[in-house]
């Protein structure tokens, strides 16, 4: 009976491992940085890697659903343009200002579409599940649009931006992907909802050969900048820590509902499609690494938000 449960609890314990982001990116970083040989096999792969991922996220998205969940427009949109619009352009000024080394990779985070995650993370703290399924929904279609234009608008002059190519790479791997699953979920509904639990550790797997991919191609360049490892952290818990501010309070005539669904949708931002561009168009070290980095604070940021925004109920 022991030795059963006992297996069991290790068969448990390392399931969750590898159900963890965190810990596939360090497994996945370490690979790549010391083994970049083996990490390299994946490298021409990481656009259909990230096409995959997208397509099984998109699997459970129902256009029905958004469209039903669209009851304020003007909400939406505006949410929209802040998050794609204008805080982009707020952080990279400020970043500039206070942290200019880190500019270009925050603003490539900053200019993300809400997570696949969002309308998870909203429903464990009491947001509004509808706005964050419209926001999910929205800003990653709006993404091959808005992403080229504001990094070629505020970093265009610092650094290069091949803006038709980013355009035509985030349409391949967001909206097809994204028109091919919604076509997959009208011929093969229940059969796809019956294999939903299998695409998170499916997703994830993916993203962690994406990772090693992109790293083991610039491994000889990061492993000659791994001092930029331990600021970067610092710089990105700071930065996650601000962007739950700005998404609560960004905003501050929504309902309160909705503001939390802003500030999840704002800060769970699609780090894997930050990765996969930082990788594809900006590979220079101190862009590059920063935006990997951003997986730590991206999974453990839920936890204590979650405790704040639970204990401020119990408190009002």
């Amino acid at each position: 009976m022991y030795p059963n449960m006992s297996a069991a609890f290790v068969m448990n314990i390392l399931r969750k491992l590898l159900e963890s982001y965190t810990t596939i990116l360090v497994i996945s970083l370490f690979i790549g940085l010391t083994l970049p040989e083996t990490g390299g096999i994946f490298t021409p792969y990481t656009t259909p890697f990230l096409q995959l991922i997208f397509f099984l996220s998109s699997l459970k998205l129902n256009i029905r659903d958004v469209k039903n969940e669209t009851k304020n427009l003007r909400s939406v949109l505006l949410v929209n343009l802040y998050m794609l619009i204008l805080f982009p352009i707020a952080v990279y000024f400020l970043a500039k200002i206070l942290v200019p080394s880190y500019a270009m990779p925050l603003l490539i985070l900053a200019t993300m579409p809400a997570g696949m995650t969002s309308v998870l993370f909203t429903e464990l703290i009491g947001g509004s599940v509808g706005l964050a399924l419209v926001l999910t929904t929205t800003t990653s279609l709006l993404a091959p649009f808005t992403v080229p234009v504001m990094i070629r608008l505020l970093a265009g002059a610092s650094v290069a931006v091949p803006t038709a190519q980013m355009f035509l790479s985030l349409l391949m791997v967001i909206i097809v992907p994204f028109a091919l699953a919604q076509i997959a979920r009208r011929l093969f509904h229940e059969k796809i909802k019956a294999s939903f639990w299998t695409f998170k550790p499916i997703s994830i797997a993916l993203l962690g050969c994406l990772i090693m991919g992109v790293v083991a191609r610039e491994a000889p360049r990061m492993t000659q900048n791994l001092a930029v490892f331990l600021p970067a952290l610092a710089i990105l818990f700071v930065f996650f820590t601000l962007l739950h501010l700005a998404g609560y309070f960004g905003i501050p005539h929504l309902a309160k509902k909705d503001r939390l669904a802003t500030t999840v949708c704002l800060t769970y931002m699609n780090f894997t499609l930050a990765i996969y561009l930082a990788g594809k168009f900006f590979p220079d070290p101190k862009i590059l690494i920063p935006v990997i980095l951003s997986v730590f604070p991206w999974s453990i940021g839920m936890i204590p938000f979650k405790a704040i925004v639970q204990n401020f109920k119990s408190t009002h």
